[in-house]
Parts: structure tokens; sequence; C-alpha cells
């Protein structure tokens, strides 16, 4: 495995300069923007794959048919919007993605992504052949735009930036394979709507019952019953992949409501102990009590009170410090879905059960659509 530390070149002005490092990280792009244009990139490669956090001020970037027919290169990209909004465009059709949302786009077919404000991707890079699709499939994949707060897209995009910080702060990132499984659990969704749900392999299925268990932890009624049911696995099969990793799903979960119990503790320091209990998730505020003790030694309200303090009375926060430019935000508060802004809350997903029919989107037509820029700028291309 091929475990690159990430890129120390990050930061570029200049559209000549931003094309040559984007179509080195991708695939060869053309790219318009005012001559204001600025940008930052960092990327690493684990295996096959490449891993990438970028992030730009407005501009319009094409792969046209003439770069296609220069430089085929197959290989699908899969990308999240952390922040900012824009419209992607293949296969025909174009659809808007805004913050939270996120898409799979074919690199050896033409496509356009007009990026309308500032904006930070996470983008994921893969050799077509180890996606394991059907060719004639990806039409029905690739340009389709996946809302905030898909399941699918919140856990893959924590795994990748989990991956990209590995040798900063993390002890532990995603491997390909793992990478590889919760892409296709993407490009399911994607095809099938929530009609049907894919089979997860150990580590896939480890880190969408984390997931959940984080989404979901503020309803007392929360049932690992329930949560094995959603995986379609066996309760057994679920505690098994959580103990391969240190502690079973209960455990799992209470030390997330807790956590949780804690931060509201001193978020405001006049919530009464049993309405954190509730709003962090446990049943009662006696079992709350408990477990906090446990864990802490002392009861919520004894805590609470050796807790330093802000002139505005809340408790003090800790900012981490931030190795990257500007343009790109410190990837430690999107490795745990609870921090990350653009998730909805709990309870939106739809229960459903599984079923092989596909998908019934809008059927693409005709050839490639690419994007014309919007008005006078520069443009350069690689």
């Amino acid at each position: 495995m091929n475990d690159t530390p990430p890129s120390e070149r990050l930061a570029v002005t200049g559209l000549e300069e931003w094309s040559q490092l984007c179509s080195t990280a991708y695939v060869p792009l053309e790219v318009s923007a005012t001559p204001d244009f600025r940008g930052a990139l960092r990327s690493r490669e684990r295996g096959p794959l490449s891993l990438s956090q970028v992030g730009a001020t407005p501009s319009t970037v094409q792969r046209t048919s003439r770069l296609v027919t220069t430089d085929p290169r197959e290989a699908l990209l899969f990308a999240v919007f952390l922040r900012g909004r824009g419209v992607i465009s293949q296969h025909g059709h174009a659809e808007p993605v805004r913050a939270g949302g996120g898409y799979v786009l074919q690199t050896d077919q033409p496509y356009g992504l007009r990026l309308t404000s500032d904006n930070e991707l996470l983008i994921l890079r893969v050799p077509a052949e180890l996606t394991g699709l059907d060719p004639d499939a990806l039409p029905t994949i690739a340009g389709r735009v996946l809302p905030p707060g898909t399941a699918e897209i919140e856990v893959l995009a924590r795994e990748l930036a989990t991956a990209l910080l590995a040798d900063e702060s993390t002890p532990a990132a995603a491997g390909p394979e793992l990478l590889l499984d919760l892409l296709r659990a993407v490009t399911h969704r994607t095809r099938y709507g929530e009609r049907s749900r894919p089979y997860l392999s150990g580590p896939a299925l480890w880190a969408s019952a984390r997931w959940y268990l984080e989404r979901h932890h503020t309803d007392p009624r929360l049932n690992l019953d329930d949560v094995a049911a959603r995986f379609m696995v066996s309760r057994r099969h679920l505690e098994q992949q959580f103990v391969r990793h240190g502690s079973g799903p209960a455990t799992y979960l209470r030390n997330v409501r807790r956590e949780r119990a804690a931060h509201l503790l001193l978020a405001d320091r006049s919530t009464t102990v049993a309405r954190v209990a509730r709003s962090a998730g446990f049943a009662d505020v006696d079992t709350f009590i408990r477990a906090f003790r446990r864990h802490h030694g002392q009861t919520p309200a004894e805590w609470r009170r050796h807790q330093p303090m802000t002139p505005s009375g809340n408790a003090r926060a800790t900012r981490l410090p931030s190795r990257t430019p500007a343009m790109l935000s410190d990837l430690r508060r999107w490795t745990r879905p609870a921090d990350a802004p653009f998730l909805a809350p709990p309870g939106h997903e739809k229960r459903s059960t599984p079923t092989s029919e596909p998908w019934r989107g809008t059927t693409p037509a005709g050839p490639g659509h690419v994007m014309k820029g919007d008005g006078p700028g520069t443009r350069c291309s690689r």
C-alpha cells in the first residue's frame, strides 16, 4: 500500500498553475475564472486511490471531448461539497449541488462543473475497473446529485477526511478496501434510491453503524436490533464488528451520549441535569448520572462546577490549530458526523426494504453535455 504523505504544495494563485495542479490530481481539465482566482489543494495516495481536499473561488471546470480523446483515463470521481454550491453536468443533463451534497462523475466522458461561490470539496478518484460497476449502469449514476443528509455520503466523507488527516492527528485511517466499499454504497444509493440498501462488508458496516448511532443517539428508544435490521445483519454480527474495534455497540452508544451530555452541561450552565440527560438520549436521569460518574468519577453537577469559565460564563472552548491555508478548513471537524454543520436532524431518513428494482430518474439523453463559462474571464486548460 502506498501511503504517500499529503502534498506540501497547497495554495496557488493564477489559472495556469491551478489547472496544472488539478490536472495532475484528477484528469486534464479546462478551467476558466476571473483574474483574481485563488485555489488550494492537498492530496494523498492510498494504494490505487487518490484522496484530496480542494477549495477555490468561483470558476468553471470542464472535461471537454477533446481532453477525453487525448487522455481517456477511465476513473470515477466521487465528490462531496463541504461548503459552497454549484452545478454539475454530464450525460446531457445538469443538476445543482450544495454543501453536504455529493455526486459521481466519469472521467472518460465529458463533464462540466460550474462553481458559483467560494467552495470546498472532498474528492476520491477511483480507477473504473476497481468499482465493480457494470459500464452500462454508469450513465444512470454519473452526474446525479445526492442531497445533503444522505447517509452514504456522510459516512464516506468522514472516512475520507480521516484518511487525509492520518499522518497529522489520527492513529488510523480508512484503507482502499473500506473506501471502495463505501463508494459502492454511494453508487448503489444513486442508482436505486431509498428502495434498496447494499450489503456492507465488516469495516464498512462498522463505519456506517457508528455513523448511525452517533446520528440517532438522542432517541432514547434507539434499539440495537433495529440498527442491525437496518443494515440487514444479525445483532450478533453487528456486535462482533464493534468488538473488533474495541467495544460493543451498546458501549459505543453510551459513550456518544455521555460526550454529548458533557458538551450540553457546559454549553448552558443553567440547564438542569435532567434536561441534559433527556437531550443526550438517556432514558432517565439516574442512568445518566451513573454512567457519567463511572467515567468522570463525579456526578454531572460536580463535574460542571469544576470546569473553567470564560468571561461570558460558558466553558472555555479549545481551538485546534490549523495547518491549512485559508481556502481549506481544518478537516478534524469533519471526522465526526455530529460536528458537521450540514447534517439534518436525526430521523430524517425513511425506512425502506431492499429491492432489485432500479431507480427511475430522468433518462440521460444525447451526447455528453459540457457547460460554457459565464461571461468574460481567463481560461486555461491542461
